[in-house]
């Protein structure tokens, strides 16, 4: 993302959240989208996904102020939002989720690089399946994924293409233009 304060990203009222991220690029979304609601609060924002995941904290992070402020968000998948990309996908605005024809989606269960002493990787591990927990709570409430379809789906990585995607509640609708996507936004 860009630092710059007046972009063509403002004016579009669109968030891009691309490759791995992590605290700087969670700390410029979110600076990124209450510049968007302070401009207007009743404007949906756009937020476009093409990244591999990232931090955990930094998903939470992003997922809860859009949740929290006043503007809805739509998401859309543009070429891939796999882990924490698919996170942020899914926890966009119900019948304002979208996916290009071909991108892709991938699920699976997070990750930790657990090292050190004995007892604080025990206690790293006790707290990586609280945040397990808590993301699969989050695709249960967000998707028609039941938790045996989740256990499944998460018990290796699940790449899932558009129409899977639909079919699993993930998006809701593949967008081929942008008059598609614009006729379902409120932007202007």
């Amino acid at each position: 993302m860009a630092d710059e304060k007046d972009t063509s990203a403002t004016k579009s009222r669109s968030v891009f959240v691309s490759g791995d991220f992590d605290e700087k690029q969670a700390k410029e979304v979110i600076n990124k989208l209450f510049e968007l609601e302070n401009e207007n609060p009743l404007k949906d924002i756009i937020m476009f996904i093409d990244s591999y995941g990232g931090a955990c904290d930094s998903f939470i992070a992003i997922h809860d102020i859009m949740k929290i402020i006043r503007c809805d968000i739509a998401t859309v998948c543009i070429g891939k939002a796999m882990s924490c990309g698919q996170m942020l996908l899914i926890s966009g605005q119900k019948n304002k989720r979208f996916i290009t024809p071909n991108s892709r989606v991938l699920i699976h269960s997070i990750s930790s690089w657990t090292c050190g002493h004995v007892r604080d990787m025990e206690n790293d591990i006790e707290e990586v399946k609280r945040l397990q927990k808590v993301f699969e709570k989050l695709i249960i409430k967000y998707t028609n994924i039941t938790p045996s379809q989740l256990k499944k789906i998460m018990s290796k990585d699940s790449y899932m293409d558009a129409e899977t995607c639909l079919k699993w509640g993930i998006i809701d609708a593949i967008i081929d233009s942008p008059k598609e996507l614009y006729n379902k936004v409120r932007i202007i």
